[in-house]
């Protein structure tokens, strides 16, 4: 085997990672540019999006959920259920896509724990009867 053979051999696989380097840097880039760390989940980054904007987050907010069903039927039971949890809860037809809205509030305070809890069980129970969790958003409360 010649030494040139063998050279490329031992850089091939550098060349494989050095190609891969870019996305990485690009994707860490994207978190960094937004001041997020690529580890936190969705609601520790809508939390830590909300203190940037101001809002204080020991207040009450007006959370606002999106849970989407297939069916008007599935929505219905969906809201039925997460009222005897204490939200509000109103369905809505499709707008633009075959899946009803199941849109539910809350006036709590944003906490990282409760919020994904409140995850957790929405998709629990939207994946049981065929559809999505979609997150929460809520205004600036300063």
């Amino acid at each position: 085997m010649s030494v040139a053979v063998a050279e490329l051999r031992l850089v091939r696989p550098i060349l494989r990672v050095v190609a891969r380097t870019p996305l990485l840097i690009l994707a860490m880039g994207i978190f960094n540019l937004f001041g997020c760390s690529p580890k936190l989940g969705p609601d520790a980054l809508v939390l830590s999006q909300l203190k940037k904007a101001g809002s204080d987050l020991s207040k009450l907010h007006k959370i606002e959920f999106f849970l989407y069903l297939p069916s008007e039927a599935a929505a219905e039971t969906t809201a039925s259920r997460v009222r005897a949890e204490g939200f509000d809860a109103s369905v809505k037809p499709p707008m633009g896509t075959p899946l009803w809205l199941c849109f539910c509030t809350k006036m709590m305070v944003p906490d990282l724990t409760e919020l994904q809890r409140v995850r957790h069980d929405f998709d629990h129970l939207t994946r049981e009867l065929g559809g999505n969790y979609d997150g929460w958003g809520t205004p600036v409360v300063k």
